[in-house]
Order: structure tokens, then sequence, then C-alpha cells
């Protein structure tokens, strides 16, 4: 009897010493992980936040182990609107962001921000540990700003949606800076003097990082317009290797402006080809509308149709008033516009109007008789 008496209270001893360890422990892990990763979510009960501390605890190394990018010093990462926290975290590690999704979820949930995370396009940039790319993707303002520039539009109108989306930069400062290029951007475009950058940003879907810079925009856009242009030169033929790069640009910003079906815009090109080669004034509507600017009676900068005075505007674009290409471009192709200026197609076509069937595409022809005769009654 005496000596059961006497184990009890060893026990006791042993399980009082194993709760002040684990107490202890306890205690350790929630002071580290507040060290290293603040304070719990408001939101979060202290029991989740004791085991989330114990779990994160255990994995402290391998989160704060930073993710270098290879070949690039950021990359997009998608969060869609069907997402789980459980599925985006292991999109972040499939996609290699982090090296543990689990333990990014748990970040989440110690945070209090895992049934928070907004829809969107995110720009990461290389050398993020596990711990910031939860705090990264968990603040909603650092989600993508996204637009579209459409084939067609000039400067002014790409200024315009800029002005929409709270970009640390104007769409006026755009205009500054697309109108007075720096001498870096205009070498790799290869830019004549005095040339703006109308022309050669590109159309397209946009995915810009909130703190995206000007320059960087810039950047960006031009770089798909010169990938396009590397494509086009290998497609130059007889007629277009005639003309300058620059020149074949300023072409197929007025083939965008005439035709939205891509699939003659190889036959206009044609058709201007062969007035350039007899010295035959292109006479081309928008390149007058270019000239005219905004029309505030109809709230454009593409007034149609043209009076009489408006074709009989003084302007260097005017191709109704002057010979040849006009000094630049009056919008911004698209690919399959820049893609017809250097490969125009072989005709004998010097004339072409909208059909009367209102599928805004056109006839050609190759006398003034024949295009006569293809107007509307």
């Amino acid at each position: 009897m005496t000596r059961k008496r006497r184990q009890v209270p060893i026990l006791l001893l042993i399980f009082f010493l194993i709760a002040i360890g684990l107490v202890l422990f306890m205690m350790s892990a929630v002071y580290t992980n507040g060290q290293v990763l603040g304070a719990p979510g408001s939101n979060v009960s202290t029991l989740n936040n004791l085991r989330y501390s114990i779990r994160l605890f255990r994995n402290l190394d391998l989160l704060q182990q930073k993710v270098e990018f290879s070949d690039q010093p950021e990359r997009k990462f998608v969060i869609s609107n069907s997402d789980s926290a459980l599925d985006v975290c292991y999109k972040l590690e499939s996609e290699q962001f982090v090296f543990s999704g689990v333990g990014t979820c748990d970040i989440l949930t110690y945070k209090g921000t895992d049934r928070t995370l907004s829809p969107g396009t995110y720009t990461l940039p290389s050398g993020l540990n596990a711990i910031q790319v939860a705090s990264f993707i968990a603040d909603g303002t650092n989600r993508d700003l996204q637009f579209t520039i459409f084939a067609g539009w000039r400067l002014e109108e790409v200024a315009a949606v800029l002005d929409q989306l709270g970009l640390g930069f104007a769409g006026e400062e755009f205009l500054n800076f697309a109108y007075n290029p720096t001498a870096e951007i205009a070498q790799i475009l290869n830019l004549p003097a005095q040339r703006s950058l109308e022309g050669y940003m590109h159309p397209g879907f946009y995915s810009l990082k909130p703190t995206i810079s000007l320059e960087e925009f810039i950047r960006q856009s031009i770089s798909r317009t010169k990938a396009v242009i590397d494509e086009a030169n290998k497609l130059l033929n007889a007629q277009s290797s005639t003309l300058s790069t620059d020149q074949l640009i300023i072409l197929a910003s007025i083939i965008q402006r005439e035709t939205l079906e891509s699939s003659e815009m190889s036959t206009i090109a044609s058709v201007f080809f062969n007035r350039l080669a007899i010295d035959m004034r292109l006479e081309t509507d928008p390149t007058v509308q270019y000239a005219l600017e905004f029309d505030p009676i109809m709230q454009t900068w593409w007034k149609s149709p043209l009076t009489f005075d408006d074709l009989a505007v003084q302007s260097d674009y005017n191709t109704y008033q002057v010979n040849g290409l006009p000094p630049g471009a009056i919008s911004n192709p698209g690919r399959e516009a820049i893609l017809a200026a250097f490969a125009p197609e072989q005709t004998g076509y010097y004339f072409f109007r909208a059909k009367c069937d209102g599928s805004f595409t056109h006839n050609f022809a190759v006398t003034y008789e024949e295009h006569l005769a293809n107007g509307c009654e």
C-alpha cells in the first residue's frame, strides 16, 4: 500500500511537468509566430490561434524560404471566382510561387484572410517567401488593373482609358511621353526624328500591376508591337520593301481605320501601294478624321460622315490634299493590319468603297468607272 501511495505523486509530477512543457511550447510558438508573422487576425478564435500557431511554428523555416524566378523578375498569378482558399494555395505551390501550399493556407487562416481573398490577377515579384506571398494576395489593392486598347484607337483614346484606371500616372502624362518619347524608346523602335509613338501602342488586353510606372507600361506595349514588326518583316515583298518600317506602320494605321474585316486588309493595302506607285493621292477619309481631331458635337475623334469642307481641311494628314503618306500614323494598328501592310496582296485595284449590304466590307475596282458603278443607289 505504501508503495502505491508514493507512485501517485510521482505520476502527478510527471503530468504537471509535461503540462508545463506544453504550455511553454505553445507560448514559445505563439511568441515566435507573432514576431515573424505578426498578430493573428482579430476574427481568429483563441483555439484556432493556438492550433495554427503550432502548425506554423513547425514549418517556419520552410515558409521563410524565398522563391526566386529563374527567367523573369515577376510573374502573374490568377485567383478565379470559383477558387477556394485551398485551391489558391495549391495553385501557388504547383505554379512554384511558394514551397508549401498547405503552409501558405495556414498563414491565411492564422491571419483570418482565408475567406476574404479577392479574385483577380496579381503580379508577384521574384524573391518572396510564403509569408510575403500570403500577405500580398490577401490585399485586394495589389490586384492588377485590367483594360483593353482597341485596334484603331489614337493616343488620346488610350489616354482617356488610362485616366479611369487609377494608375500612378495620368492620361496627360502618358500623352506627353508618347508625343515626346525618350531617345532610348525611340531607338528601340528606330523612330524618325520628332516622331511620336502613335502607331506603336499595341492594341490588346492589358493586366498591369497597380505600381507600374509610365515608362514600364510604354515599354510593355511597344515590345508587343516590336514583336509583330519582327514577324511582319519576314513577309516583306517587292511592294512593301519600297517603304521604311515606320512608313509601313503609318500605312497599317490607315488600313486599320478603313476596315474591321481582317480578310480584306491585304487587298486594301494593295490599293494604297498601287496608288503610291503612280503618285496618285491616297484620298482616304481616316486621315482627314485624324486631322480634324475631336468633334465636340458628335463627341468623337472620328467624325462621320465627312463634309466637303472637312475634306478641304489644310493639314499634312489630309491625303485628299497632299501626296503620299501622312507624316505619322493616325491610329494604333493591330497585328492583322500590320501584316497586311508588310505583305500586301498583289492586285490591279486602285479603288474601293463600302458595300451596300451593311456588311462593313468593301467592293474593289480597277477603274474609276467600275468604282462609280459600285456605289449605292
